[in-house]
């Protein structure tokens, strides 16, 4: 009879587990903790076409899945950037880059809902240039090369598992007096269906719940925890490469994230050290669940979107997201059914990682 109160005491125990980690990742998927500074997962695809005429030296290039554009000049002569109204708005050359801070453009793009009209009469104020930096690249939020809609456009919404092209638009350069235009689009691409992914997180979920429940269940946690905050750290170098934000706004953006791999490690270490490894459950639940939270709930956007901002490339984003949900849950899971330390009978003490 004690066995089977006990049975109902761990499936009590990991059933509230679950519970938790479910309440606490549908309130926190939206969030997108994994997105960083105006690059968030999209179905949205910002693309750049040739420029007319051609110019060796010259590439204009979409980044941070459209929310700048940069513009590469490694010729010898400065290029000039015209803004919404034809007027002067940046330059890139042999002596830096500089931009025209009487530039209504320039306002505009300040913040990333400003409105922009295209149709009134070129600026006529004095450009006033700043040098902001120094190399042949420039990269600036541009309005017209992202969907700035609160809702989707009637075709998408109508037919949303097709690609569309919901906006099209030019950016004007100059050079010695010539004009050089790029051409771009504004497409959407459907994304893609997340349920392999949650396939693969609920077996990874249950197969760690179940493996956990023999004699050997502290190797089978630890290697799990190695697993996930290695999969977690995967993550958040592909987030890092793939914006150009400051350092201090990546490490703001990924705080979550880099806590809950200070805390699994933190989990690991106790899980080795400690002479009886039921002392470390607690700690393995808290880490658990706190990386299945901040990296794989908060980012489920991740596993829907066509576009992700990685440098990883999609599918290994999406399987890190999986990783994340599978073996945070599994984890958490496992460590509560082992929370309740069994009363000690000869042959029955757990091997232990350190030892």
């Amino acid at each position: 009879m004690r066995a089977g109160r006990d049975d109902d005491s761990m499936r009590r125990v990991a059933t509230f587990v679950v519970l938790v980690v479910a309440t606490v990742g549908v309130r926190a998927a939206p969030a997108a903790a994994h997105g960083v500074a105006g690059a968030q997962p999209t179905n949205y695809e910002t693309r750049i076409g040739r420029a007319e005429p051609p110019v060796a030296g010259i590439e204009l290039r979409s980044v941070e899945l459209g929310d700048q554009l940069e513009l590469r000049n490694a010729t010898a002569t400065e290029v000039l950037v015209l803004g919404y109204h034809d007027e002067p708005y940046l330059r890139v050359g042999p002596d830096g880059v500089f931009e025209n801070r009487s530039s209504p453009s320039w306002a505009a793009n300040r913040t990333s809902d400003a409105e922009v009209t295209t149709d009134e009469a070129s600026d006529e104020r004095r450009p006033e240039w700043v040098k902001v930096g120094s190399g042949d690249t420039v990269r600036w939020h541009d309005h017209r090369a992202h969907w700035m809609g609160n809702d989707d456009p009637t075709a998408v919404r109508e037919h949303p598992g097709r690609e569309h092209q919901v906006l099209e638009f030019d950016v004007l350069l100059r050079q010695n007096g010539r004009e050089i235009t790029f051409t771009g689009e504004v497409v959407w691409v459907p994304g893609p269906s997340p349920w392999p992914w949650i396939a693969i997180a609920s077996v990874l979920a249950l197969g760690l719940a179940l493996a956990s429940r023999g004699r050997v269940w502290t190797f089978v946690i630890g290697g799990a925890l190695v697993v996930l905050v290695a999969a977690e750290a995967i993550h958040v170098a592909g987030t890092w490469g793939a914006t150009t934000s400051a350092t201090s706004t990546k490490l703001a953006a990924s705080a979550y994230s880099l806590a809950g791999i200070a805390i699994g490690v933190g989990a690991l270490v106790w899980l080795v050290r400690s002479r009886d490894p039921y002392d470390a459950t607690p700690s393995v639940l808290v880490a658990g669940l706190f990386l299945a939270v901040a990296g794989g709930f908060a980012d489920l956007t991740t596993l829907t979107r066509s576009q992700v901002p990685t440098t990883l490339g999609p599918v290994v984003a999406r399987s890190t997201v999986a990783v994340a949900i599978g073996l945070g849950v599994g984890l958490a899971t496992a460590a509560g059914m082992r929370i309740r330390r069994p009363v000690a009978s000869a042959g029955t003490s757990p091997p232990v990682l350190g030892g």
